[in-house]
């Protein structure tokens, strides 16, 4: 049986995790409205079809009934092509190809919102001058002014708090690399004093006073998840910015601490995640690099070495049945494990890094590259 466009409004709201309240006030109408079109005691008024199409990044035609599933199906088609450019290490050609690919879709699909939060993703990869190998300096002040229309779409039309907060994270990250500070200062102030409760701890509270209390462990840990990537993206930060100012005592002190957290969670487990792979560096990458700016070869020469016995034995010993042992984030238990492309940079690559030219000619660092050499 078809969907009426009650049922179908219905569905889109709740997929997206809004309410009738929500729903009503972006598009300037009452809840009850919203309930009489739900419950197909009205219809919205033809005005109101293509902000209904907006917010929930569909067709009008899905609104009304017409070739939803064709179009989802497209859409995943487009999502898996733009995907599958990607190869291991990620390079900024093949990033590009994937950014082509997903304004291709785009153009057909003006509205989809997945489409557009990955077009996002992918033009802040190219376009972000701190990115390494993976800014394509050719074209970067181009997509950077594209990502500017594309998080405008996402934050007027999308209906989910998270993509709209997402968009506005990335614009303060362009246009504060890019200069323009009073556009990433207006976008800074978009952001709530507090970011600790988040929809996890929400329905912890929910299931408590529920009494169900295993939704309440699953919430939990779900929240823990985001916390221990909050804490080390900011902390990962904070040390690279240590090392910047020449502050190496304090980038050795932060990030064995983050390395001593990780250990710490996950010490039930015969395999730590490559959590320490940051998308600012290899955290046993930096603190080699802090060792060695502070005189410390010997430091920087063992943490290397830890850096390569991850990567020649622990990686390769994580499959796609890896998870936690951990109580704390048991119900995210393979999310950690993920082997994240955009991620993963090849040992040899992080191990000749230039930063490390004046260990040339040390027999131990020497005796790590022929390791690598033999792999």
């Amino acid at each position: 049986m078809n969907e009426t466009m009650g049922q179908i409004i219905r569905r889109l709201r709740r997929e997206r995790g809004m309410t009738q309240e929500e729903l009503a006030e972006i598009l300037g109408v009452t809840f009850q409205a919203v309930s009489k079109w739900e419950n197909d005691a009205g219809m919205p008024d033809i005005s109101q079809v293509v902000p209904l199409a907006r917010v929930f990044g569909v067709s009008t035609d899905t609104l009304f009934g017409v070739s939803d599933k064709n179009d989802r199906e497209e859409v995943m088609k487009i999502l898996k092509e733009a995907q599958s450019c990607l190869s291991k290490p990620l390079n900024s050609k093949d990033l590009l190809r994937k950014y082509r690919i997903l304004q291709e879709g785009l153009k057909q699909y003006p509205n989809d919102t997945v489409i557009l939060t990955q077009c996002l993703e992918t033009g802040l990869a190219l376009s972000y001058p701190e990115n390494g190998d993976l800014y394509d300096a050719d074209n970067g002040q181009t997509t950077y002014k594209e990502c500017i229309r594309y998080a405008n779409l996402l934050i007027s039309h999308s209906g989910n708090t998270s993509d709209i907060m997402r968009a506005h994270m990335i614009m303060v990250m362009l246009h504060s690399a890019y200069g323009n500070y009073k556009e990433a200062h207006q976008h800074i102030e978009q952001f709530p004093t507090r970011a600790d409760y988040n929809i996890h701890v929400m329905y912890r509270y929910f299931a408590h006073w529920r009494k169900e209390f295993d939704k309440e462990i699953g919430s939990c840990q779900f929240a823990n998840m985001h916390y221990v990537e909050a804490i080390l993206n900011n902390t990962t930060q904070l040390a690279a910015a240590f090392l910047k100012t020449g502050q190496c005592k304090d980038a050795i002190k932060t990030l064995e601490t983050e390395l001593a957290l990780i250990q710490c969670l996950f010490e039930d487990d015969e395999i730590l995640p490559p959590i320490h792979y940051r998308e600012q560096g290899d955290l046993f990458m930096l603190l080699a690099e802090a060792y060695l700016r502070s005189g410390d070869h010997e430091k920087a020469l063992e943490n290397l070495g830890k850096m390569v016995d991850y990567d020649l034995i622990e990686y390769e010993k994580i499959t796609d049945t890896t998870i936690t042992a951990s109580p704390l984030l048991r119900a995210k238990a393979h999310e950690f494990y993920i082997k994240r492309i955009d991620r993963y940079v090849q040992t040899a690559v992080k191990l000749t890094d230039k930063r490390f030219a004046e260990l040339n000619g040390d027999e131990k660092y020497q005796r790590l590259i022929d390791r690598i050499n033999k792999q």
